[in-house]
């Protein structure tokens, strides 16, 4: 089981954390139900696993507080509990200050050129953070001591932002002027696109930090939190779906931000604008996909939810309106039934890729444990067959001068003669012995055949997976026009409006 995916299923599935939450006997029963789904057998028994599991719901609750968390045979035992010591008042805050000033000849200012960011590198991050991971002393929310020592340290405003990364600290000091009041009668205009926020300022951000890793999971994590939230466990109906979809995906790209960088809301809720806008596409891409992926299934909320894009034109309180077609540019419509064959083909195919990669990843990493230094256990046993073989090649012929120096020897009759002959023949020797030795230690390095066999059978398998990937390629790149022709007509349509007519 990933660990991905625990948090993702309780972000999605558990709401909000809060202090004295308490999980539910339904609740604990689907958890479990997802364990069994997703873990091996014996999962729920093995350290590790649990540790795995503990650490999960621990991430999950931070933002609110620390827990108890126990896993039994069948039920999760859980209870929340408030920080006790908030950062300003910890009695750790003083080493973590003492940290960054330290070591900071490593704190990276006027960071890519920018006056106003600053970057706390890898090495030192890992200083402070090695510090806080050993607090024993009192319950605080670690990662807010950090941000705190950090505003501290650099003397930061309310407004200024720290995020907080796998690769460092990133710190950005922001105007005063960053944010303009929005009057009453402007917030349900564009100039209140970006909560207010200046645009550079947001771009400025964006364009030196929102790196291109980050967006591919960033984007896909909340396309998936909409519909697996909004769409599959609240099932909101179209009329709700057209209101409400944008200012939703923005407040779970702002959240998601709050969460992971930084606690200015005000802030994230204008960058969330920003960010959103310039990913709009992909957003919806991915939430096309996402629903594909359940019509495939035959997920009959949301095969109803696509054949509202079929009715051409509705009436509500006696008006007529004209609703988005799941229309193509080249003018070809689809409805649901058109699409499901090939959607399921589709979807079928591409999670048996999936797999089949991920069966020959894990069959690579198998096979690469046996490899002995660059060489696989066949390649060495070929290797050192072909020593050996060199080596009693040496050893006949020098075997046959030994013996034509021993028959030499019998009937020579000089004494000077029979000297050198007998020298030749103790150098034969030696040579004739240290290559036994070197055959010797050939035949230690032999190969066992056991491994031998098992490397010839994982190669069997992965060869088998190998073509079994490349049929279904072959088929997914048949399929894929028809595919992407039905995504691109409804991730269109999922943007779009009913209008007046």
């Amino acid at each position: 089981m990933l660990d991905s995916e625990l948090k993702f299923y309780l972000k999605a599935h558990l709401g909000k954390p809060s202090v004295g939450f308490k999980l539910s006997e339904a609740e604990n029963n689907k958890l479990f139900a997802y364990f069994n789904e997703h873990c091996e057998e014996g999962c729920l028994q093995d350290p590790k696993s649990q540790q795995k599991i503990k650490q999960a719901f621990k991430e999950y609750f931070e933002p609110v507080g620390y827990i108890l968390f126990k896993l039994t045979e069948n039920k999760i035992l859980l209870k929340v509990f408030a920080y006790k010591i908030e950062p300003k008042d910890s009695i750790n805050l003083p080493a973590v200050l003492e940290i960054l000033s330290l070591h900071k000849d490593l704190i990276q200012y006027d960071y890519k050129g920018n006056k106003n960011q600053i970057s706390i590198p890898s090495k030192l991050k890992k200083k402070i953070y090695d510090f806080v991971k050993r607090i024993k002393n009192e319950e605080i929310h670690k990662k807010e001591l950090i941000r705190f020592a950090v505003n501290e340290f650099f003397e930061l405003h309310d407004h200024d932002i720290v995020i907080i990364k796998e690769d460092q600290i990133f710190v950005k000091k922001l105007d005063e002027k960053y944010k303009r009041k929005v009057s009453e009668n402007e917030k349900n205009t564009i100039a209140n696109r970006y909560n207010g926020i200046n645009e550079e300022e947001l771009k400025s951000l964006y364009d030196d930090f929102f790196s291109k890793e980050e967006n591919k999971s960033f984007f896909y994590y909340v396309a998936k939190l909409f519909v697996t939230v909004h769409m599959i466990e609240k099932k909101i109906d179209n009329h709700t779906y057209e209101q409400k979809v944008f200012s939703i995906i923005q407040s779970i790209i702002a959240e998601q931000l709050n969460n992971t960088y930084n606690r200015n809301k005000d802030f994230c809720t204008g960058f969330a604008g920003y960010i959103f806008r310039v990913h709009f596409e992909e957003v919806f891409g991915h939430i096309a996909s996402l629903i594909l992926t359940e019509i495939a299934i035959s997920n009959e909320y949301m095969m109803d939810f696509l054949k509202y894009y079929s009715l051409n034109v509705i009436v509500i309180d006696g008006k007529k309106y004209k609703v988005p077609e799941l229309e193509t540019e080249s003018g070809l419509k689809w409805n649901v039934v058109s699409m499901l064959s090939i959607v399921k083909i589709y979807v079928k195919i591409k999670s048996s890729v999936d797999i089949l990669k991920k069966e020959i990843d894990e069959l690579d990493k198998k096979i690469k444990v046996l490899y002995i230094g660059e060489f696989s256990p066949l390649e060495y046993q070929n290797k050192l067959q072909k020593e050996k073989e060199e080596i009693e090649h040496i050893l006949t012929q020098e075997k046959k001068k030994l013996d034509r120096v021993q028959d030499t020897l019998l009937s020579v009759k000089n004494e000077q003669r029979k000297f050198v002959l007998t020298r030749e023949r103790l150098e034969l020797k030696e040579i004739i012995q240290k290559k036994r030795d070197e055959k010797a230690q050939i035949i230690a390095q032999t190969v066992q055949k056991s491994v031998i066999t098992q490397y010839n059978n994982l190669r069997k398998t992965l060869d088998t997976l190998m073509r079994q990937l490349h049929r279904n390629e072959k088929v997914l790149e048949q399929n894929r026009p028809s595919y992407l022709s039905i995504k691109n007509a409804l991730a269109k349509a999922l943007v779009s409006k009913k209008t007046l007519l």
